[in-house]
C-alpha cells in the first residue's frame, strides 16, 4: 500500500480515501483510468484503497501495480445494500470517491444520511447531485448546469483535469513542434465495437504515407483482429497495454492524435498536437464541444479536407491553445478540495450553550474580526450578554460551535427572517491559514440541512477589500450580487439559495 511521505497539516485526521469505480471489457476502462490518476494525486495526502465489483486479475494487477489495495465487493451483494457495506469499510471523516453510472442519486443520499463525506465523479451533468464535491473535468460546463446539495462544491472543467502522472509532468514541460509525419490513434482501453480498425482504415485512405502508432488497451477483446487486418501494412505499428510512462513516450513521439472525446484527450493536449477527435459514445459529446469549440481539438472528419502540408501549422495552433489551457496544476488544487473536505468532516460541530459565550466574545473582539464587522467598536460584556442570551433564545438563530482535536476554533451564526438567514462565520486567530474559513462554513451549511431541510436562502455580508471571506462565499456557490452601504461602509452581498429535490 502507498502510504503518504508529506506531513499532514495540523488537524488532517482523514488518512483514508475508498475509491468505488470499475472496469472492465463491457463498461470501458475510464472510470476506473481516472480514478487512479485522481489517487495518485492524492497520495501524499491520504491513504487510497479501491473497491472493485469483480475485477479481472489484469484490473486488480493494474490498481495494485500503482501503489494501492483492493477492496472486493462481495458477491452477490445488491446495489441497495452496496452504500451500507462501502460505511463499513470506512468511518469518518474518510472520503468515498464514486465513479460510475450506477451510483444514482438515491445511492449517494443512502450514504449522506449517514454523515458520509462524498465525491462524485461526472460526465452526464444528467440528475441531483448530493455528493460533497462533483468533480467534472470536462469543459464547457457551468455551475447553473447542476442541481445539487446547498454546499456541494463544484470542481469543473480542464483545470482539475485527472491526468495521470507523466501527462502532468508533460503539461508543465517546453514542447517540441510536433511531428506531423507520425500519427498516434487509440480508441480507450476497451473499445468493445472495435472503433480501433474501422477509425485506422478511414484515415489511412487521408494520410497513406504517415507511420501510425496504434495503441490498444488492456481489456480491448479484438486484437488478434486488428493484428490480422494490419499485418500487411507496413506503415502501421501495434502496441498493447502499455504503461502510462510508455504512452507518454509515445505522444511525444507523435504530432497528429486520433482519439475520443475522453480522458484520453486530455492526455494528448497536456502532451500538445494536432487532436482530432473520433466520437464513440454519447456521454462524450460534452467534450467533444468543448475541445472544438476552443480551439483545442478538431473533429478527426476535417482530415478529409485538410491539406497535408497544413498539419504542421494547425498542430502548432493547436498546441499553443493547449498550453495555456492544461498548465499541470490540477493535482494541487484538487489536493486542497480533498483536504478542506476532510477537515470540514474531522471537526466537531454542536450549537452553542451559554457556556459559550466567553469564548464568543472573545472572537468577537478580535481586532482582525472588528474591522471587518459592519460595526467596528469593541463589544463590552454585558451588551453581549444580552445579545448572546438572546440568540440562544431565538428557534430562528443556529448558533454552530466548532472544535478541532478538542480545541475551539470558529463558529459560524444563521439568524432567519422567514425563509432567508443572514449568515456570519469567524476563525480563531490560532487557527487561521489551515483553509478553516471554508471547513466551517460547509459544516455548518451541511448541519443546517439536517436541521432545517429548506426551501431557504442564505445571505452573506461581506466587507469590500475582505478577499479572504470573499473568496470562501465564492467557493461554496455564494452568487454575488449589488453592494450595500451598512453604516458609511461598503459591503459586497452573497446569496445562495436552495430548493431542496422533489
Amino acid at each position: 500500500m502507498r502510504t503518504s511521505s508529506r506531513k499532514r497539516s495540523r488537524g488532517m485526521t482523514a488518512s483514508r480515501i475508498l475509491f468505488r469505480t470499475d472496469g472492465n471489457s463491457l463498461i470501458g476502462l475510464g472510470h476506473l483510468t481516472r480514478c487512479l490518476a485522481l489517487a495518485d494525486m492524492l497520495a501524499s495526502d491520504f491513504v487510497c484503497t479501491f473497491a472493485l465489483r469483480e475485477p479481472s486479475a489484469t484490473v486488480e494487477a493494474q490498481v495494485q501495480q500503482a501503489g494501492f489495495t483492493v477492496l472486493h465487493v462481495p458477491l452477490g451483494l445488491t446495489l441497495t445494500d452496496e452504500p451500507d457495506w462501502l460505511r463499513a469499510q470506512i468511518s469518518t471523516p474518510d472520503i468515498l470517491v464514486l465513479d460510475g453510472y450506477h451510483f444514482t442519486p438515491s445511492y449517494q443520499q443512502q450514504l449522506k444520511q449517514h454523515r458520509q463525506a462524498v465525491v462524485y465523479l461526472d460526465d452526464l451533468v444528467s440528475h441531483y447531485m448530493w455528493a460533497d464535491v462533483v468533480l467534472n473535468q470536462a469543459g464547457g460546463i457551468s455551475a447553473s448546469s447542476y442541481r445539487h446539495e446547498p454546499g456541494t462544491q463544484l470542481c469543473l472543467g480542464p483545470a482539475y483535469a485527472l491526468l495521470r502522472r507523466p501527462f502532468r509532468e508533460s503539461a508543465t514541460l517546453p514542447r517540441n513542434a510536433p511531428d506531423t509525419n507520425r500519427v498516434f490513434l487509440n480508441m480507450g482501453g476497451a473499445d468493445p465495437e472495435n472503433h480501433t480498425l474501422a477509425a485506422l482504415k478511414q484515415v489511412l485512405q487521408w494520410l497513406p504515407q504517415h507511420r501510425f502508432e496504434v495503441v490498444t488497451g488492456s481489456a480491448y477483446p479484438h486484437q488478434a483482429t486488428l493484428q490480422a487486418a494490419t499485418q500487411d501494412w507496413p506503415n502501421v505499428q501495434l502496441h498493447h497495454n502499455l504503461t502510462a510512462e510508455q504512452m507518454a513516450v509515445m505522444l511525444q513521439r507523435c504530432g497528429i492524435y486520433i482519439c475520443p472525446p475522453s480522458g484520453i484527450a486530455y492526455e494528448c493536449c497536456a502532451v500538445g498536437g494536432l487532436v482530432l477527435l473520433h466520437l464513440i459514445a454519447d456521454n462524450q459529446q460534452h467534450l467533444f464541444t468543448y475541445l472544438t469549440e476552443n480551439g483545442l481539438a478538431l473533429p478527426v472528419s476535417q482530415l478529409a479536407t485538410l491539406p497535408t502540408a497544413e498539419l504542421p501549422a494547425t498542430a502548432h495552433r493547436l498546441q499553443q491553445r493547449q498550453q495555456a489551457v492544461f498548465d499541470g496544476l490540477a493535482a494541487e488544487r484538487l489536493r486542497q478540495v480533498f483536504r478542506t473536505l476532510a477537515l470540514s468532516y474531522a471537526l466537531t460541530a454542536r450549537r452553542a450553550t451559554a457556556a459559550d459565550s466567553k469564548q464568543y466574545l472573545l472572537w468577537a473582539n478580535d481586532p482582525a474580526v472588528r474591522s471587518n464587522a459592519i460595526r467596528q467598536e469593541t463589544i463590552a460584556w454585558e451588551q453581549h450578554q444580552r445579545w448572546f442570551s438572546r440568540r440562544l433564545d431565538d428557534a430562528e438563530t443556529y448558533l454552530y460551535y466548532f472544535e478541532q482535536q478538542g480545541q475551539p476554533v470558529g463558529q459560524v451564526r444563521l439568524e432567519f427572517t422567514g425563509s432567508e438567514a443572514l449568515i456570519d462565520y469567524s476563525v480563531a486567530a490560532t487557527a487561521r491559514g489551515q483553509g478553516l474559513g471554508l471547513a466551517v462554513l460547509l459544516r455548518a451549511i451541511l448541519e443546517l440541512r439536517r436541521e432545517r431541510p429548506g426551501p431557504w436562502t442564505l445571505v452573506a455580508q461581506v466587507k469590500a477589500g475582505n478577499l479572504p471571506s470573499r473568496r470562501v462565499f465564492e467557493r461554496v456557490g455564494f452568487a454575488l450580487q449589488p453592494a450595500v452601504q451598512l453604516h458609511g461602509s461598503t459591503f459586497d452581498v452573497f446569496r445562495l439559495p436552495f430548493l431542496p429535490p422533489n
